[in-house]
C-alpha cells in the first residue's frame, strides 16, 4: 500500500481522526506538487482547512463519512482544494476507508478538474471542434472530438506528439505559441494546417496553460474552434507537395530514385501535368510509400 501510495500520479493524502479533530497522516508527492505546500507543512494542517465541502452543504466530517460509506449512492464529490496559488482548485474527491492496525484511516484521492471545467465553460459560449490535453513534452494525454471529421478513435491519438497532427511547415510555429503561452502564463490563439489521415484542414485553436500549486507547469488545453477542409486538398499537385515535404524528399532526389526526368517531376509537382501516365504515377507513389490513387483520385478503380 505505502509503495503504491507514493508512486501513483493522482494527488492523494491519508487522514485520520481522534474524534475531536482530523489530521493528515501522510501525503504523496503528487499532492504536495498540486497543492504547492511542502509535505512538512501539510502534515501540520487540519485537512478540513485544505478541502472545502461547504458548497455541497456538508461539513468535512460528513463528506468523509459519506464518501467512505460502501453503500453510498454517490462515491465522489466535487469540491475545492486550497492551493498555494491564488485560486482554489476544483477537484473531484473520492475516499477509501482502510484499517491500519487498530487505527481507521481514510485515503483521499483528489482528481484535478480545472481543465475539464474550463472546457465545459468554453463550450457553453462557443462551438468547438476538438479539445485536447497536452503535457509539457507536447504529447497528447486525451482528445475529444465534437464536430470534427476524426476518422480514428480518440484513444488512438493518445501519447502521440501534437506535432504529428500538424503539417510540417507549421510545427515550429505551433511550438513557439505553446512555449510562449507556457512561459508567459497566458492564453493564446493560433492558426495552422491540421493533418487528419490523408486530409489537411485549416485550423484555428485556443491554447490555455495550467499550473500546479507550486507554480510549476502542468499541461495545456488546446481547443480547435474552427476546422475547414483545404480547397487544395483534392489537388493532386498539392497532395504531392505535402507528401514530399512530410517525407523530406526533394524534386531532385525523387527524379533520381524513380529515373523520371527532373522536368517531368517539376511539372507534375506544380500542377502543369494534371494526370501523369500510369507508370509514372506508380513510380512516384511507390517512392513516397502510398498508392497512386491517394495522390491522383482519377486512378481509383
Amino acid at each position: 500500500m505505502n509503495h503504491l501510495f507514493y508512486l501513483l500520479s493522482d494527488p492523494m493524502l491519508i487522514i485520520e481522526s481522534d474524534e475531536s479533530r482530523w489530521s493528515i497522516r501522510d501525503v504523496n508527492q503528487a499532492f504536495a506538487v498540486f497543492s504547492g505546500f511542502k509535505k512538512s507543512d501539510l502534515m501540520l494542517l487540519d485537512p478540513s482547512s485544505l478541502i472545502s465541502t461547504e458548497e455541497n452543504g456538508l461539513t468535512f466530517d460528513q463528506a468523509i463519512h459519506l464518501l467512505s460509506d460502501d453503500f453510498a449512492i454517490s462515491p465522489l464529490l466535487e469540491c475545492k482544494l486550497v492551493t498555494k496559488a491564488s485560486q482554489p482548485a476544483d477537484v473531484r474527491l473520492t475516499c477509501r476507508k482502510l484499517q491500519m492496525g487498530e487505527q481507521t484511516v481514510y485515503v483521499l484521492i483528489c482528481k484535478d478538474m480545472r481543465e475539464a471545467k474550463w472546457i465545459d465553460e468554453y463550450i457553453t459560449h462557443k462551438k468547438i471542434m476538438i479539445s485536447s490535453l497536452i503535457n509539457e513534452r507536447y504529447s497528447i494525454l486525451s482528445l475529444k472530438h465534437y464536430y470534427a471529421p476524426v476518422q480514428q478513435p480518440s484513444s488512438s491519438y493518445v501519447n502521440k506528439l501534437i506535432f504529428d497532427l500538424v503539417a510540417e511547415h507549421d510545427r515550429s510555429k505551433l511550438k513557439r505559441v505553446l512555449d510562449y503561452a507556457k512561459n508567459n502564463r497566458t492564453d493564446e490563439a493560433v492558426d495552422f494546417q491540421l493533418k487528419l489521415g490523408d486530409r489537411y484542414y485549416s485550423a484555428e485553436a485556443v491554447i490555455q496553460p495550467f499550473y500546479n500549486g507550486n507554480r510549476s507547469f502542468k499541461n495545456f488545453v488546446v481547443i480547435l474552434t474552427s476546422l475547414n477542409v483545404n480547397n487544395q486538398d483534392e489537388d493532386p499537385s498539392y497532395k504531392l507537395r505535402m507528401l514530399m515535404l512530410s517525407k523530406n524528399i526533394s524534386v531532385t532526389s525523387l527524379a533520381q530514385s524513380t529515373l523520371i526526368s527532373l522536368t517531368t517531376i517539376s511539372k507534375i509537382r506544380n500542377g502543369k501535368i494534371k494526370k501523369p501516365q500510369r507508370l509514372t504515377a506508380e513510380l512516384i507513389a511507390g517512392e513516397l510509400g502510398v498508392r497512386p490513387e491517394m495522390i491522383w483520385s482519377s486512378y481509383k478503380h
